[in-house]
């Protein structure tokens, strides 16, 4: 019988925040629920180089907060803007917040648990 040690996983180290980047918390009101647009911001910001955070929240809203360069953060907004407004799409979202919010070191962007 072969005896294995298990290994301490060791924490990521946290990136840190990099020169001029900018935090921003946004939230989306419309057909931002049950229509992959958690996933589908994950895989926008993932693109852009972005760091931060997607959660749906109880009222039917999205909240998610972007981190980056301030032209990674617009270009993901732009995505949300022009996917939003093309025919047929299954994503409708409105920004109904805006908000610039101090940068904080993390390593990348993920979905949160559904805030209810």
């Amino acid at each position: 019988m072969k005896w294995f040690w298990q290994r301490e996983k060791k924490p990521k180290p946290e990136k840190a925040i990099p020169a001029g980047a900018i935090r921003r918390k946004l939230r989306y009101t419309g057909k931002v629920q049950a229509v992959g647009f958690r996933f589908t911001a994950q895989r926008w910001a993932e693109q852009r180089g972005l760091t931060g955070w997607v959660s749906n929240l109880a009222g039917g809203d999205v909240m998610l907060e972007v981190q980056g360069e301030p032209s990674q953060v617009q270009g993901f907004m732009s995505d949300v803007e022009q996917e939003s407004s093309r025919d047929g799409a299954f994503i409708h979202a409105r920004l109904v917040l805006c908000e610039d919010i101090e940068p904080v070191p993390e390593n990348r962007f993920v979905i949160r648990n559904v805030n209810f």
